[in-house]
């Protein structure tokens, strides 16, 4: 699967997208992602982008769930740590959020120890603490 998405260190979601995501993969991530919505609680996510679609319809449906979402994302979403060494990710974001800023604040960074670092503080902003966790993707350096 090009997209996965673990929970189980809910506040902290874990999101990794490496290959070509079908729109139907995006729409399955989108379905995933609302159950920590509708938790209606503070979390923050970290977000690999190892490999990822640049499609118009990737962009475009990306752009929608995050209007879709953005009073959610608003209230309970501490943060969004992106990771990623590439400048075309830089621009497809910048597409995505030309269509929709996102609602929450954000980084984008290239390390595992930098997204943590940057999840850890949104969250202890909110008093909420985060598990203790290595990287869950052993290859991200």
């Amino acid at each position: 699967m090009a997209i996965t998405l673990d929970l189980s260190h809910v506040p902290l979601a874990l999101s990794r997208f490496d290959g070509e995501q079908s729109l139907d993969e995006v729409e399955q991530y989108i379905d995933r992602m609302s159950e920590i919505h509708a938790r209606r609680q503070p979390y923050v996510s970290i977000v690999w982008m190892r490999r990822y679609a640049r499609g118009a319809a990737h962009t475009e449906r990306m752009g929608r769930w995050i209007k879709d979402t953005e009073e959610s994302a608003r209230r309970y979403c501490m943060g969004v740590a992106m990771i990623s060494q590439s400048t075309g990710f830089r621009f497809a974001l910048a597409a995505i959020f030309l269509i929709r800023p996102m609602p929450c604040p954000y980084l984008v960074c290239g390390t595992w120890s930098e997204a943590i670092a940057y999840a850890r503080a949104q969250a202890g902003k909110s008093g909420v603490v985060l598990p203790e966790l290595a990287s869950p993707w052993p290859e991200l350096a």
